[in-house]
């Protein structure tokens, strides 16, 4: 990051001030560009992220971070690529082996199959990681209405029950955490596997306000239940889950490397629109150099929404510093670090 760019001044003037000394990013991904497999140009039609970023190295990773936030100490919460056409194996043994490397300060969890095996993550637990990522994609194509269990059969979820894990849940069905079946669904899994620390991803992808409106005021009562932030932009999101769910159960999460693209995003009713100067054949909806020229990242973007949240619902930076922090040190159940100078951590 240069001093005198448009994101060193977004930084240094909006977003550093919000952020603590310590940060946890709690849904970013890491991989090798070979275990991605070949994905074929209609499959990246059918979803804009397959052509923004796949794969981000370790060693990129710590790069990133210390260029978007170099005032922070970051830790992160990272799995590997989750699409049918990736090779888990070497996936998740990159990702392992990563997180055990202390200059990363990470933790990992383990990307899994529906078909695997339970005893799979078993000893995937035993290896060190601290849960599993499962991913609606891998179900069968045959199947059209995709179900929670589709993807997360009953018999790893109590397994991850018996060993305490975490369940990073990217929800499936296009009502997204409005669905009711996904509603039902979600409250099964509190209740039958309570051990289980589940964590429902991009606010259940709730990226639009209705979205939300149908899905959260269902889960209030369910506090073992935490949403992360990742790749989502929508401050009235993030300020309806503030005032539903409330700010002990949001945490951070940054989708990386995804939201390094630069743009922002419109939401209109139930339908949201990525605008962004990158060089992306869906990238259609163009607005002038001027305007271009003044894009960050999406990760900024989504930091900005958040910080506009907590303003519009009083909420200060003691609460902010729960969602960037303290919660996922409760998440991951891990003692909290005492350091008032986390760049001379590193």
């Amino acid at each position: 990051m240069m001093t005198g760019t448009i994101d060193h001044l977004i930084y240094e003037s909006e977003i550093c001030p919000w952020l603590p000394p310590e940060m946890i990013d709690c849904h970013t991904h890491v991989g090798l560009r070979q275990n991605c497999g070949h994905i074929s140009r209609k499959r990246r039609s059918q979803n804009w992220a397959l052509e923004v970023g796949l794969w981000q190295s370790w060693d990129q990773l710590r790069e990133t971070y210390l260029s978007l936030f170099p005032k922070q100490r970051v830790s992160a919460l990272a799995f590997g690529t989750a699409l049918r056409e990736a090779d888990f194996e070497a996936e998740n043994a990159y990702v392992i082996a990563g997180a055990s490397d202390s200059r990363n300060d990470a933790w990992a969890l383990f990307a899994t199959r529906p078909e695997w095996n339970a005893g799979m993550i078993e000893d995937a637990m035993s290896a060190g990681f601290l849960g599993i990522k499962p991913y609606p994609d891998l179900v069968p194509q045959d199947r059209v209405d995709v179900g929670i269990y589709d993807f997360v059969p009953k018999e790893h979820l109590k397994v991850l029950d018996e060993h305490s894990g975490i369940l990073m849940l990217h929800l499936p069905r296009e009502g997204r955490i409005g669905d009711p079946d996904n509603i039902r669904e979600l409250l099964e899994i509190a209740d039958r596997y309570p051990s289980v620390r589940l964590v429902v991803a991009h606010v259940g992808r709730a990226y639009c306000l209705p979205t939300a409106q149908k899905g959260l005021p269902h889960l209030t009562d369910a506090t073992g239940i935490y949403f992360d932030t990742a790749a989502n932009l929508n401050s009235d999101v993030f300020q309806y889950a503030l005032e539903t769910v409330g700010p002990d159960r949001l945490i951070f999460g940054s989708d990386l490397p995804i939201t390094m693209m630069r743009g922002f995003r419109e939401h209109v009713g139930q339908t949201y629109t990525n605008f962004t100067n990158g060089p992306y054949t869906w990238n259609t909806n163009r607005r002038s150099h001027e305007e271009e020229v003044a894009y960050t990242y999406f990760i900024y973007e989504e930091l900005r929404a958040l910080i506009r949240a907590f303003r519009a619902t009083g909420l200060g930076k003691d609460a902010f510093r729960k969602l960037m922090y303290s919660n996922a040190i409760n998440l991951l159940g891990i003692p909290a670090r005492n350091s008032d100078s986390a760049v001379a951590a590193r």
